[in-house]
């Protein structure tokens, strides 16, 4: 079964909120998953140090506009920005 996850990383180093697309048939059996997650994060250029994250199953973005309205952003990304940009 191919399940799909996102992690969602607020870097506070760098301002910025990032999704990425995980295909969990991609992660070695046996590994902790956890661990797995920040390897991968790590790689993606993030300081662990830097960042919350969280792993989910929808890729949903809310948001809250100035006027306190509730708008729920539809996009279909595997990234929200690329990391190598900002280097």
């Amino acid at each position: 079964m191919n399940e799909v996850k996102y992690i969602t990383v607020l870097d506070q180093e760098i301002g910025r909120i990032f999704q990425y697309k995980v295909d969990e048939n991609d992660i070695p059996i046996g590994v902790i998953i956890h661990e797995w997650y920040e390897d991968f994060l790590h790689e993606k250029g993030h300081r662990l140090s830097n960042i919350e994250w969280m792993e989910h199953d929808d890729n949903r973005v809310i948001v809250q506009t100035p006027h306190g309205e509730i708008k729920q952003l539809q996009r279909d990304y595997d990234m929200v920005k690329s990391i190598e940009k900002n280097k």
